[in-house]
């Protein structure tokens, strides 16, 4: 039975536009491996024409079956990659900048506010991290509430670092109206999750944050006092209506999907 020269020439056709290299190699091999175990399966099953067998084979391993499995395999490689160094790029990023804050500290006996060098560093690593999880955890269509949470995370974390900057160096009193902005940030981020990965009613999600969002900037605006408490009002029925908006578009966008009789009787009829 003539399976590895078969199956090889089949593999070589599929993968002739892909790099030569160790990586496609490992691959083809694993590939070999595959349909040679399902042969065997096969065979053991009782089907006696080795022709058939090997012609069932290759019908299932069809060049976008491979290909797909190949960009999956080249994905996994990336991941693992990502997972083993993102957590020394970012340990080494905040080494170096620990160095840079001793040196400026040493050499001109500045040492305040410098270490926001050191916080500003850990805070960026921290939040390269946490959507480094988003990426890998979403691509691989894994605990969506995980990925909620490490974005709203990375939101707080950089929030916490801009209130240092405006609070200590700026010297702004009002600094802590980030971390309402923050808050919105938070609801707005998710909303956008949700779309990117296609999540079941995110209409729910857009009838939150708008309201919400709009809440926040209600706040944040009166106490800056852009306006007065009853002038700010306006926002709030505005979201209302944006919410309102939102309904009436998706209702708009669903009645083209719904069923209608008369279509059947012209299938029937044809």
């Amino acid at each position: 039975m003539k399976v590895h020269y078969d199956y090889c020439e089949h593999i070589e056709s599929i993968m002739k536009d892909q790099p030569d290299n160790a990586v496609n190699f490992i691959f083809k091999r694993r590939i070999l491996q595959e349909m040679t175990e399902r042969t065997k399966q096969v065979l053991d099953r009782g089907l006696k024409d080795e022709k058939v067998c090997h012609e069932l084979i290759i019908s299932e391993f069809n060049s976008k079956k491979v290909l797909s499995d190949y960009r999956h395999y080249i994905d996994g490689i990336k991941d693992k990659k990502i997972i083993k160094y993102s957590p020394a790029a970012a340990a080494l990023a905040i080494l170096a900048s620990v160095v840079v804050f001793l040196a400026i500290g040493l050499f001109t006996d500045v040492w305040h506010p410098t270490w926001l060098i050191v916080e500003g560093t850990a805070s960026l690593s921290a939040v390269a991290l946490m959507w480094t999880g988003v990426y890998l955890l979403n691509r691989h269509k894994m605990l969506y509430a995980v990925s909620r949470a490490l974005v709203a995370g990375s939101v707080m974390v950089i929030t916490q670092f801009l209130f240092l900057v405006l609070r200590i160096p700026l010297g702004i009193e009002k600094a802590y109206l980030i971390f309402l902005a923050a808050l919105a940030l938070m609801f707005i981020s998710d909303a956008v999750l949700a779309t990117l990965t296609g999540q079941r009613l995110i209409i729910i999600n857009y009838l939150i944050t708008v309201p919400v969002v709009f809440v926040f900037i209600y706040v944040i605006f009166g106490i800056l006092r852009f306006y007065t408490w009853q002038q700010g009002e306006v926002l709030i029925y505005l979201s209302l209506l944006i919410d309102v908006l939102i309904v009436v578009g998706m209702l708009l966008h669903n009645r083209k999907y719904t069923h209608k009789p008369e279509v059947d009787d012209v299938w029937k009829e044809n």
